[in-house]
């Protein structure tokens, strides 16, 4: 039992795998270090469910053999079969060792099909992302610098060609292999960004695009797009933007595709309009609903985690004019998806990356004459009918149909109460500028908008959670690192630097003139500037910017079908 209470002590480390699968969207901004988890719950419940049982499996299959004789020669089997046998063991003894390293999964991995199960490649998944998210690698590698547990870029390429070879058989095989992927490359982007090929990325997005199958299901689609935008934030957070616009509007294009088949679907199901519903019997028809449903259901969560993609890689985009016109053009879009009440977690996605449009777009300091205003339209704001957005808000924050659950309809009344807030707050002025100032107006301002949490980095230092713009990096964040996102924060500098919001026009014009600036700042520059030196920051940042241009331009020149 002991790789069992072993494993349930990792995953309640930082209490961010106690997900279930009956478990809905929390209210409010995620609670990464208490009890409450948000937004991170829903996304992500599977895959943590997916890993814990896999170890779990190895542990049953682990004790079943104790009970059972070593001896080969008492069966009659083929030299092949002993063969096979014997890798068998060796990958699970692999698993169950504490002593096994990343780079020992990933030769076992690299071994021909036919010398390892489809059973013993998942569990040796399931313990690579485990090993790969239990200690950040940068400090890992530190601590292993010239032995053979060293990870290097080649063993990273290594894992990445194993993706690439498409040789999954399952769609547990195809997750873990591909949450693996994202995760080891994230965990030191400065060594291993340059192994994300155009290649490499185009597989991702053809992947996206192809039709579901019975390995790649609608459900990892979903996975697939949080992985994708996961990596992008990384690589790109801190160099370059170029090229995330047309990302941008791809994802909201696919949403928006995805929110209305679903949305048909469901309308559908509640009508009982199925095709030739009269010619089969009770069960029959009671299957057909069954897939229908699941379909809907997987739907709605692909196209959840492509609005809360879009979102992410929205955060990458500098602020000025240009994002404000692009944001304006693709209003519309969102807000007609925040308008559904049937499927609600497309309608709280698209109101969260509202929410985001309103925090970063950039507002004219002139007021207008009151006399002429008219409230039902705003030229100063993301969408220009105002009243009829705030009016969907307002329905949706007192949401009282009965299709929707008393426990979701109390989630969905919170969530979209904290959207409304943010709406209000960042179209009046007086408000908006005590944001901007950080002021204690400000703040409280921010505490009524959001629950806030706070990552604690260390006994004085923490890390506050109070905007959409830091919400929807975090949960791709957790859906890279999992329970290790906190050790990621606390000890991979480019990862921390993942949740720190760029200065405002307030702050860039004046300075900060709150008294609520967060705690880390002043140590993190000083501890930034003592590691590397400006000039050595500088000269990365250059590479990293070079690079993604680079990536970036390659990316256009492929064709997806």
């Amino acid at each position: 039992m002991a790789l069992r209470n072993n494993m349930r002590h990792i995953l309640n480390e930082e209490s961010l795998s106690n997900a279930s699968s009956r478990s809905a969207s929390r209210a409010r901004t995620p609670k990464v270090d208490g009890e409450e988890n948000g937004q991170l719950d829903i996304n992500f419940s599977s895959i943590e469910e997916l890993l814990t049982t896999k170890l779990e499996s190895l542990q049953a299959l682990l004790e079943s053999q104790l009970g059972q004789t070593d001896d080969l020669g008492m069966e009659s089997t083929s030299n092949q079969d002993i063969r096979q046998k014997q890798i068998g063991q060796l990958n699970k003894a692999r698993i169950q060792s504490g002593s096994t390293t990343i780079n020992d999964i990933i030769y076992s991995l690299s071994l021909p099909r036919n010398e390892i199960s489809s059973q013993s490649r998942e569990l040796l998944l399931a313990q690579l992302y485990k090993l790969i998210v239990s200690k950040p690698l940068v400090t890992y590698n530190e601590e292993n610098a010239g032995s053979s547990s060293y990870v290097s870029d080649d063993k990273v390429n290594e894992l990445i060609k194993i993706f690439l070879s498409k040789s999954y058989r399952s769609d547990s095989e195809f997750l873990l292999m591909f949450r693996s992927c994202i995760a080891l490359i994230c965990s030191d982007i400065e060594e291993f960004g340059y192994l994300v090929s155009a290649e490499f990325l185009g597989a991702i997005q053809q992947l996206l695009v192809d039709p579901p199958t019975s390995v790649v299901t609608n459900e990892n689609k979903a996975n697939l797009v949080t992985g994708l935008c996961s990596l992008l934030l990384v690589l790109h957070n801190g160099s370059s933007s170029f090229g995330i616009d047309e990302k941008v509007a791809e994802l909201l294009d696919i949403a928006e595709g995805t929110a209305k088949s679903a949305l048909t679907l469901s309308q559908q199901l509640e009508a009982g309009d199925r095709e030739y519903s009269t010619l089969f019997d009770a069960n029959a028809d009671k299957q057909i609903v069954n897939e229908a449903t699941q379909k809907v259901r997987s739907e709605v969560n692909f196209a959840a985690a492509t609005l809360h993609g879009a979102g992410c890689l929205l955060t990458l985009m500098p602020r000025g004019s240009y994002l404000n016109d692009f944001i304006s053009e693709h209003m519309p879009k969102l807000v007609e998806m925040v308008d559904d009440d049937v499927n609600i977690e497309v309608a709280k996605a698209a109101g969260r990356v509202i929410g985001l449009c309103y925090e970063v777009f950039s507002y004219s300091e002139e007021e207008e004459d009151n006399d002429d205003e008219d409230e039902d339209y705003n030229y100063n704001a993301p969408y220009y009918e105002q009243a009829a957005l705030f009016s969907v808000i307002e329905r949706l924050a007192n949401i009282s149909t009965k299709k929707v659950s008393k426990k979701e309809r109390k989630e969905a009344h919170s969530i979209f109460r904290d959207i409304q807030a943010t709406l209000i707050n960042y179209t009046d002025i007086e408000k908006r500028t005590a944001i901007y100032r950080k002021s204690q107006e400000g703040q409280e301002l921010l505490n009524s908008m959001f629950d806030s949490t706070y990552i604690k980095l260390s006994k004085t230092r923490s890390l506050p959670i109070n905007s959409w713009f830091l919400y929807l990096r975090l949960i791709h964040l957790k859906w890279c690192f999992s329970f290790g996102v906190h050790n990621q924060l606390v000890s991979n500098d480019s990862i921390r630097d993942i949740l720190r919001e760029p200065a405002t026009d307030y702050e860039l014009k004046y300075g900060t003139s709150g008294d609520h600036a967060p705690d880390d700042d002043a140590a993190h520059h000083a501890n930034t500037s003592d590691k590397y030196g400006d000039d050595e920051v500088k000269r990365t940042q250059r590479i990293r910017k070079a690079r993604v241009n680079k990536l970036a331009s390659e990316m256009d020149e492929l064709e997806l079908r």
